[in-house]
Formats: C-alpha cells, sequence, structure tokens
C-alpha cells in the first residue's frame, strides 16, 4: 500500500534529529574524532568521467552490463544485477541505517509483459561469510526499488500508486534498528509517494548494492543513477576494502631478469594509460624504474629490467595516476634461494569458485611461505562469479567477462603473489573451453561451443581474446624460448625459468594436442587402447619436444630439475562424472597419444625431472615408465583448491608390488639400470587398507606404465553432497578431494619431499590428518648424471 509522508516523515526526522544530537555530542568531547566518525562511516559515490570500471569502491555483477557514463552509473536490467559497495556493508541491528539515490529509466527493453526495476539491495549475504564471497554468491537479500510501470517495492510489499519515470526520481530507503522499513520516492515536480515493511529480524545485514533487476522475463531496460549516499548507526565503514586501480602484480626473477606484471580495471578513454615500476633504496627512498603501457585489451602493464641482483631482496611498488592522486600498490622481490638448503613450491590448480575469496587457503600457504607458487590452469571457470560465460559476445565484452572472472583470482592471491615468483600458465575453462585440444593453436572448424566442437581441435575464442587471456596470466614468465606464434597468430610462451638452484620448464600441453574428433568418426568402442594411438597425433608437438630435448640436456648445471604443465602425462583416474562411475577411454588426459606421451617422457628421460601438475581435480603422485617401469619422470599432481567436475583414483586390484632396490630380481636389475629413476626413502604410514590398494604397478586404461606412490582421493558419496545448515560449502569441498601441494627440494640430502594438503586444516596448528593418506611421501633424487659431476 502507497501512503503519503506524514507518520514515516516524523519518525525519518526524529532519527534524523537523535543522529545529529549524537554527533554534536561527539564534536563537543572530541572534535576531531567526531569528524572522522561523521565522514568515514558514511558512503558517497563520486562517480566521474567515462569508462566500464565503476570505482574502487564497488564491485559490479555482472561487469560488462554496468558502465560509467558522464558521471551517471548506468545498469542494464536483468537477474542479480548489481553494484555493490565494497567500502560499506550493514554489521549490526542496534543501529538505523538510511540510503538514497537518484534514478532514471533510460531506455525500456525487454518483451512484452516484462518488467524492470531499480532501487537497493541489502542484507546480502554469501555461502560463506565475509563481504567477498557475498558479491558472488549471493543467497539473502532484500529488495526495495522502484518498477518500470512506477510501482513501488519494499521487500514483498507492493504499492498501489506509479510514480511518473518522466524525469529522475529520488528514491530513499530508511530502515530502523528494529527492522522497520520505509521506501520513499520524490519526484521533480515535489510529488512523494512511499510504502512500508517489517522486515524479518536482521535480514538487512550484509552487503548493499544498488540494483537494476528484472522479473526474469527477459527485459533489458536501462536504468541511470547518481548520488548514490548512506549512512546511520547501523552502517560499518572499512575504507581499506577497496580493488584498484591497480588490482595487483605477478613476476618471476629468472637468469637475472625480472618480469613483472601488475594488472589494472577496464579504464576510460580519458584515463592515464601509463603505470610506473619504483624500487625502493637502502634509505627508503622511492625511485622510478621503468613506465609501461597499459595493454588496451587484457589490461596489464609488464616490465622488464636486465642485469638484476638477485642476491638481495628488494621492495618494489607499481604507481599509478588516476584522478590527480598517486596510487601504489607494494610487494618484495625476493632474493634468489639458490644457495639455500631447501627450494620449496606450492602447487594449485582447479579454482571452481565455490570458495572464493579462498581465505583458509592463502592463509596457510602465508603460513608456509613457499619460495615459488604454480597455479597449473583453470585459474577460472566459465561460471565463475555467475551469469555463465560470453562467448558469443563480441572480443571486448567477451574480455570484459573474464577479466571479472580472473579478478576474483588475483584479488584472492594477490597477498601471496605480491611477495614472491609465481608460474601461472592457463588451461581450457581459462579459454573458455571444457575441453581443449588446440590443434597447433587453430580455429575450431565449423565453430560450436559444446564438447563435439572442442573435440574437433582447435579454439573456439577469437585470437585476440585468448592472446589477450595469455597475457594476464604468462606475460610476467620469462620470453618464450621459441617466440614464433602459432600459424594462427596465437602466441606460444613455453620457456624455461631459473631460480631457487631449479631449472625449470614450463609447457603447454593443451596447445598443440591432436583433437579427437579430428582422426575418430563416430562413436568409440573396443577395449584395445592401443587403435586410438594412430601415426602423426601429437601432445606437445615437434617445437616442444625439440625444446624438451635440449632442455634435459642443458638443465644440469641446476640442483634440481622442474616441468611445469596443465595435466599429468597419464589417464590418472579411475572414475569420473557427476556419479563417479568407472571411465575407461579419456583423450583429454595427457596419456593420450600415448606414442606422443612417451617421446615426450623419453625426453625427459636424461633429466631426472619432477614434473608438477592439475587438472584432473584429485591428487597422484606416480613415476612414468615407458620401455620399463620407473624409467621417466616423478609427476605430482595436486587436486583442485575447489573441485568442481569429480574424479577418483580407485583401481579395482592393488597395483604390482614395487620390488626393493636391493633386490636381485631380474625386475629389480631392470629397472635399477635406469640411473634416473626415483626410489621411495619415506613415506607416511598408510593405515588406510583402501588407500594402500590405490599404489604400486599400474598399466593405466589407456596402457601406459605408471608407478603409483600415493593418492589423494575424495571421499566416497561426496559428489553427491549438497550445503545445508549442518554441513558448510566449505565442509563439501573438503570432502570432495579439495587442497593443494608442497614440494621441498632437499639439497643436503638429495630428496625431494611432496606433501599434499586437504581443504580444511590449520597450518599454524598441524595436525596429523592435515594431509591425504599416504602423503608426505619422501623420494630419493636420482643421482646426478656424469655431465653434472
Amino acid at each position: 500500500m502507497t501512503y503519503r509522508f506524514v507518520f514515516p516523515r516524523t519518525l525519518f526526522l526524529t532519527v534524523l534529529l537523535l543522529t545529529t544530537l549524537f554527533h554534536a555530542m561527539l564534536l563537543v568531547a572530541n572534535p576531531s574524532s567526531a569528524q572522522v566518525a561523521s565522514d568515514s562511516t558514511e558512503l558517497h559515490s563520486d562517480w566521474q568521467g567515462t569508462r566500464t570500471w565503476v570505482g574502487p569502491g564497488f564491485w559490479a555483477n555482472p561487469m560488462p552490463r554496468w558502465r560509467v557514463v558522464d558521471g551517471e552509473l548506468r545498469g542494464v536490467s536483468g537477474r542479480g544485477h548489481t553494484v555493490h559497495s565494497l567500502t560499506h556493508q550493514i554489521e549490526a541491528t542496534s543501529g538505523a541505517v538510511e540510503q538514497s539515490v537518484h534514478v532514471r529509466l533510460i531506455e525500456r527493453g525487454g518483451r512484452p509483459g516484462s518488467r524492470s526495476w531499480a532501487g537497493f539491495s541489502i542484507g546480502i549475504r554469501g555461502t560463506l561469510d565475509g563481504y567477498q564471497n557475498a558479491l558472488v554468491h549471493p543467497q539473502t537479500s532484500v529488495d526495495a526499488g522502484i518498477r518500470s510501470d512506477g510501482k513501488l517495492v519494499l521487500a514483498d510489499q507492493l504499492g498501489d500508486d506509479s510514480v511518473s519515470l518522466n524525469g529522475p526520481v529520488r528514491l530513499t530507503l530508511f530502515v530502523s534498528a528494529a527492522g522497520q522499513a520505509v521506501l520513499k520516492a520524490s519526484t521533480e515536480d515535489q510529488s512523494e509517494f512511499q510504502v512500508r515493511a517489517n522486515l524479518p529480524a536482521g535480514s538487512w545485514v550484509g552487503n548493499i548494492a544498488l540494483s537494476a533487476g528484472t522479473n526474469g522475463r527477459g527485459s533489458e531496460s536501462t536504468w541511470g543513477f547518481r548520488d548514490w549516499h548512506a549512512g546511520g548507526p547501523g552502517l560499518a565503514a572499512h575504507p581499506d576494502q577497496t580493488f584498484g586501480p591497480i588490482l595487483w602484480s605477478q613476476y618471476t626473477l629468472s637468469d637475472a631478469t625480472l618480469r613483472l606484471t601488475a594488472h589494472f580495471p577496464p579504464l576510460g578513454t580519458a584515463d592515464n594509460w601509463r603505470a610506473r615500476l619504483q624500487l625502493q633504496s637502502d634509505d627508503g627512498q622511492w625511485a622510478d624504474a621503468q613506465e609501461s603501457e597499459i595493454d588496451k585489451l587484457s589490461r596489464t602493464a609488464t616490465f622488464e629490467i636486465g642485469a638484476w641482483d638477485a642476491t638481495r631482496s628488494r621492495r618494489y611498488r607499481i604507481a599509478y595516476r588516476w584522478r590527480g592522486q598517486d596510487s601504489h600498490w607494494q610487494g618484495e622481490i625476493r632474493s634468489d634461494p639458490r644457495d639455500q638448503p631447501q627450494f620449496r613450491v606450492a602447487v594449485f590448480s582447479c579454482d571452481h569458485g565455490e570458495l572464493f575469496p579462498n581465505r583458509r587457503i592463502v592463509d596457510n600457504v602465508l603460513h608456509q611461505n613457499p619460495d615459488l607458487v604454480f597455479f597449473a590452469g583453470d585459474q577460472i571457470y566459465e561460471g565463475y562469479g555467475g551469469f555463465g560465460a560470453a562467448r558469443s559476445a563480441g572480443t571486448e565484452e567477451a574480455m570484459l567477462d573474464y577479466l571479472r572472472k580472473y579478478w576474483q583470482f588475483g584479488w584472492s592471491w594477490r597477498d601471496v603473489l605480491k611477495d614472491r615468483p609465481s608460474i601461472i600458465i592457463p588451461d581450457d575453462h581459462d579459454v573458455f573451453q571444457g575441453n581443449l585440444w588446440g590443434q597447433g593453436g587453430r580455429a575450431v572448424p565449423g565453430g560450436g561451443t559444446d564438447g563435439a566442437a572442442f573435440a574437433k581441435g582447435g579454439y573456439i575464442m577469437p585470437v585476440p581474446w585468448v592472446n589477450a587471456v595469455q597475457r594476464t596470466q604468462v606475460s610476467h614468465l620469462p620470453k618464450p624460448v621459441d617466440p614464433e606464434p602459432c600459424p594462427s597468430g596465437i602466441d606460444v610462451y613455453f620457456t624455461t625459468m631459473r631460480y631457487g638452484g631449479a631449472s625449470i620448464a614450463i609447457l603447454e600441453d593443451r596447445k598443440f594436442k591432436t583433437g579427437p574428433g579430428s582422426v575418430f568418426q563416430g562413436r568409440r568402442r573396443g577395449s584395445d587402447p592401443s587403435r586410438y594411438d594412430l601415426p602423426g597425433l601429437e601432445l606437445l608437438g615437434d617445437r616442444q619436444e625439440a625444446f624438451l630435448k635440449r632442455w634435459a640436456q642443458q638443465s644440469s648445471a641446476e640442483y634440481f630439475r622442474i616441468v611445469c604443465s596443465q595435466t599429468i602425462f597419464a589417464k590418472a583416474s579411475t572414475h569420473s562424472g557427476q556419479k563417479l562411475r568407472r571411465s575407461q577411454l579419456d583423450f583429454d588426459s595427457g596419456g593420450w597419444p600415448q606414442s606422443a606421451r612417451d617421446r615426450a617422457l623419453q625426453c625427459l628421460q636424461p633429466a631426472g625431472a619432477v614434473m608438477l601438475h592439475g587438472d584432473q581435480h584429485f591428487g597422484m603422485l606416480l613415476q612414468h615408465g615407458v620401455d620399463q617401469w620407473e624409467d621417466s619422470a616423478v609427476a605430482f599432481m595436486v587436486p583442485g583448491t575447489s573441485n568442481g567436475f569429480p574424479r577418483a583414483w580407485w583401481p579395482e586390484a592393488p597395483g604390482q608390488p614395487v620390488p626393493p632396490r636391493d633386490s636381485e630380481s631380474d625386475d629389480a636389475t631392470e629397472r635399477s639400470a635406469n640411473a634416473r629413476s626415483a626410489s621411495a626413502r619415506s613415506s607416511s604410514a598408510l593405515a588406510d587398507t583402501e588407500a594402500k590398494r590405490w599404489t604400486g604397478r599400474f598399466f593405466d586404461d589407456l596402457g601406459n606404465r605408471i608407478t603409483v606412490f600415493a593418492a589423494g582421493n575424495p571421499d566416497r558419496g561426496s559428489n553427491e553432497l549438497k550445503p545445508s545448515e549442518e554441513r558448510s560449502v566449505e565442509a563439501i569441498e573438503h570432502r570432495k578431494g579439495s587442497g593443494h601441494g608442497l614440494v621441498t627440494f632437499d639439497r643436503p640430502s638429495n630428496t625431494v619431499r611432496f606433501e599434499l594438503y586437504r581443504l580444511l586444516f590449520d597450518a599454524e596448528s598441524p595436525q596429523p590428518d592435515d594431509q591425504f593418506p599416504g602423503f608426505p611421501v619422501t623420494l630419493d633424487l636420482p643421482a646426478p648424471p656424469e655431465s653434472d659431476q
């Protein structure tokens, strides 16, 4: 029901008077603190210029549907289309909150009968505590605004009268400490309308946002917003909770060369598009070291400084001029730990997004303090942050859609990334594909965005977009060793990094791989995997195989040899899918094509390398065999930090036992004849009978030799779990096998220790069950080749 302002106006003025008296009392007691309290707790939007990015104090959902135009915030209506305040939330029910904003209907859209609305959303809470999770996983909200037919709506109350939308309308929302809510609309001709509602206790606590909503019938009206104000005793201010204009940084240090990439939001044409890298001197002074242009599509600025003194740590900061003031983002370039007794690498993969902003795992990693972090791919998924993937949009809109997803990765991990080197490489979901057989970087023949199209081999997204995605993730890596782009124009990035006493080969095991749909027609049947190993099929391609051969011979100058790629070179799972049923063929795995897999592993045999991977959503430590058991590299695959599609290694029978090294059996003699094979030196006790069955020598479903030392599987039945009041999202992800890996290379003992941590643990208070059964595992590294000595 709609009323003229009588009682509510009196109530509003009474609260306003009491608030004014309260601030006056503060002023008498402490003038400076009263001024700070008054200014810092209130929200005042100050949009200026024209750009997609709404500003450092706001988060737009979804970003491509919002922009600032000549100081007016404009949004296209849709389900969940909101602009959250990052710096202000309602955190208590002990005080009133008031908001106001000017709105106008710029353009009506949608089918007949569709309806949009504009106004406020309050009490937005997510699946996890904290304002960040609520940005992308909203579970609750109270909506208040004006519909495109002029009706006011507040929670479940609808006004009778229609407000004219021929000009701007000022909306004011007041919520008392008792939950009595009043929404008022004032028009240019001084007409006033209102609607009231009694809100359930505490329902208004949470994030606050502006909304351009819809009734779900396809309405895409455009609304404009100006002068958003919020205040009152119930509103809490956190001025440090901003994101931008410098979002985060990521860097590598290799061969006395620093490469660093800084990330920026979608700026306006009139904004500054140059950034500076500054270094701090011993006396604490900052000086410009280099200036870089911000790339217009990827919104990244990359810096490179040679002749870097890697024996000392040094503070750096990114400087950027934003609206007349300098903004900074600081971090540390660590000294190269190559002379330290240990070199520690943390490994991550496959963040399905449920746990954003990943506070638990980030805090644990900060405590573990690795020397290097490796993100093996699928930093984002198509559904990351909601609203699907803009595959069919133009390059610019699709890039904005990708960036809003990748921002969540950077926002989660930026405190880790700013102070240590990182290797970040994209996988299939990063380029909006469920699977990727890149087939030399070509476009998918005939187009399409489904699994059949992916299997033909190639990329579904345009070349400039793919290159921009790669720039956001790999532009800080050492320059590629063979920089010639693919014939399509897609850039390559496979390269070598030397750091921490390790020579690290960084591969692209998707870009050149043959698509099975390009060679197999119809349904694939038969139990003999060799029939799918056809001549001419590629995994890494000729260029990367040639690179690996060179690297394996040249890497002996370093203490350790590491290979980083997206997926393990085996069909490591036995069960997959939402029902976790037994699976057989998997051409997406690195175990196919078998001959190409064998060639790659043969390239690595002289190196005695440790391979690090992700992709499969569970963990495994194994050693590859090509012609014999354990005659090639050790491989460590980590689960997702937030597992999505379920997979597991549940073989029907135990593997063949691995003979001890001092055995005189023919098999042991064969194995020990390979000077580069590794041996298990120690591991945690495998009290879990089932976990013991997961270890030993196996032929995977594609016929490849693998020796499994340990596996980190999901709990049985976890794929069927749903969140509830008794079972949190974190608890489900824990049972689904989410976690991360930590690899410690030890020079004095010439060993490598593999730790595989489950999600729910506290690094500050270690417990026996922090890791998956069978972990940690320590392996003796192979004896150095003769050329090392």
